[in-house]
């Protein structure tokens, strides 16, 4: 179903790598996924003692241009796992709640998904390839009358277990401009669980920008 598969996707390019007085961020996101999206998300800098580390907390909410009852709303954490010089491993851990209304059905979903990116992270700008694995938990289908009148009149309303996952590669990128503003860009392939194609925008595209504070 489209909901599955019109999800936003955090970037790599947070406040964890940058000055140290700065811990807020917000950002405004738009792209093709496949659906045409509009994200606003804040990230919050955190300094977690014991893992001598400092992790960024998110929250976005995301809606189709088209449709805004087609929403998804993420909360996470992103943390990097290796570095060496320039040289990151960054983890993105996160879980979603998503909404669709449609013509056949109105749909709500669960989700939660693991991204890691690795890339050279400097001062002003990265690059990064990510590899990403997202998996539907959860779906509550809720069946129109139009869909019980033409095609099947006993369907049955009601939570199901999830549809399964999908997996994303892309590369990403992006640069920071007086240490306040972020531009950012990201393209992704997106596949089944069997690393089968799927109908649908064969590649995700977003760009963002974000002042940070």
């Amino acid at each position: 179903m489209t909901l599955f598969f019109t999800l936003n996707h955090l970037s790599a390019q947070t406040i964890i790598n940058n000055d140290p007085d700065v811990n807020n961020r917000v950002y405004l996101r738009t792209g093709i996924e496949p659906a045409t999206m509009l994200t606003l998300g804040y990230e919050r800098k955190f300094d977690v003692g014991f893992l001598n580390q400092n992790i960024v907390g998110f929250a976005e909410f995301g809606s189709s241009v088209a449709n805004f009852s087609n929403n998804d709303f993420k909360v996470g954490g992103i943390l990097p796992v290796f570095e060496k010089g320039k040289f990151k491993i960054v983890n993105n851990l996160n879980v979603s709640a998503g909404s669709m209304s449609a013509k056949n059905f109105d749909s709500k979903r669960f989700a939660a998904a693991d991204e890691v990116a690795f890339g050279i992270y400097g001062a002003k700008r990265f690059v990064a390839f990510t590899a990403e694995y997202e998996n539907i938990l959860l779906n509550k289908i809720e069946h129109s009358d139009f869909y019980k009148e033409t095609y099947f009149e006993d369907a049955v309303d009601g939570w199901y277990k999830g549809a399964g996952g999908r997996f994303q590669l892309g590369i990403e990128g992006g640069v920071t401009v007086k240490k306040k503003l972020d531009a950012h860009l990201e393209i992704k392939l997106p596949f089944t669980e069997k690393f089968n194609s799927y109908r649908g925008s064969p590649m995700h595209v977003n760009l963002g920008i974000a002042y940070r504070f």
